[in-house]
C-alpha cells in the first residue's frame, strides 16, 4: 500500500525501495470469509491495492485523462471509493471498481503486464521486433527481472535503464523528457505514474518476472510512445508519436 513516494533514480531497472504503509484500505480476512473494506480511498491507491492482491503486473494509461479532458479543466479532484464488501475476492474488486468507473483492464499477453484503460481505448502499437540487443541470443522472454521497480522516476530515465539493463542498440529520444508530457494531464488523477516537475512525465510501478523488452514495450503503449527505424541510418529509437 502506497501514501508516499521516494523519488531516486536506479543504476539498474531491479530496483527495491521503499513503501510506506497508509491505513486508507484494508484487505482483510474475517475467518473465511473474505473482507475488502476501503473509507475514502484515492481510486489509484484503490486499484493499486486490488491489482497487487490479485497478482497483476499493470499499469495505467497515461493518455486516459489527456486534453480536453484533463489539463484544460481545473479543479478536478481525483475520484474517492468507500465500500465494504465481504465474501468478495481481490479479482472480483477489482473488475466491480473499474466497471463502475468505466474502465477496463485489457490484458497483454506478449509484455505480461495489464493497461487499464477507458472501454473506449485505441490501442498504441509497438513495433517490438525493433528491440535488438547485443546479445543475438536474447529473446523477448530472455532473462527474466524479479522485480521492475521505479518510484517517482522521470519516464526517460527509466526508458534508459531498460535499455542498458538489456543491451539493446536503442536511442531514447530526448524529446520524451518534454514532448511526452505534453498530451499528458499535469497531475493526472488516475495514475501512480503521475506527472510532476512540470511537463515531464515520471514513472512508479511494480513489476515481477518480466523481461526489459516486456516493460519496455509496456511503457511505450501506456505512454504513447513508438519504436522506429530510421530508413537513412539504421538507427532505432524510441520516441513520442507524432
Amino acid at each position: 500500500m502506497i501514501s508516499a513516494l521516494t523519488r531516486f533514480w536506479p543504476s539498474l531497472a531491479l530496483v527495491a525501495t521503499l513503501f510506506v504503509g497508509t491505513t486508507a484500505a484494508n484487505c482483510q480476512t474475517q475467518g473465511d470469509t473474505p473482507h475488502i473494506k476501503m473509507t475514502d480511498v484515492p481510486i489509484a491507491i484503490a486499484i493499486d491495492n486490488l491489482t497487487r492482491l490479485s497478482n497483476h503486473n499493470y499499469i495505467i494509461d497515461q493518455t486516459l485523462f489527456a486534453p480536453p479532458y484533463g489539463s484544460n479543466q481545473k479543479g478536478m479532484v481525483e475520484p474517492k471509493l468507500t465500500f465494504d464488501w465481504t465474501n468478495v475476492v481481490a479479482e472480483y474488486a477489482l473488475d466491480r471498481v473499474l466497471k463502475e468507473n468505466g474502465l477496463v483492464m485489457v490484458q497483454d499477453k506478449f509484455t505480461t503486464v495489464a493497461l487499464i484503460t477507458s472501454t473506449n481505448h485505441v490501442a498504441n502499437v509497438v513495433d517490438w521486433s525493433l528491440l535488438v540487443s547485443t546479445n543475438t541470443t536474447a529473446g523477448i522472454t530472455n532473462g527474466l527481472i524479479p522485480q521492475v521497480r521505479f518510484m517517482d522516476v522521470p519516464l526517460e530515465l527509466a526508458l534508459k535503464n531498460l535499455v542498458e539493463q538489456d543491451h539493446l542498440n536503442v536511442v531514447v529520444d530526448p524529446k520524451i523528457a518534454t514532448d511526452a508530457g505534453k498530451s499528458l494531464h499535469k497531475l493526472n488523477i488516475l495514475s501512480v505514474a503521475s506527472v510532476s516537475w512540470g511537463q515531464v512525465p515520471t514513472v512508479s510501478l511494480h513489476w515481477e518476472n518480466v523481461t526489459p523488452k516486456q516493460a519496455l514495450v509496456a511503457l511505450c503503449e501506456a505512454y504513447n510512445l513508438v519504436i522506429v527505424k530510421d530508413a537513412g541510418t539504421g538507427v532505432v529509437s524510441i520516441k513520442p508519436r507524432d
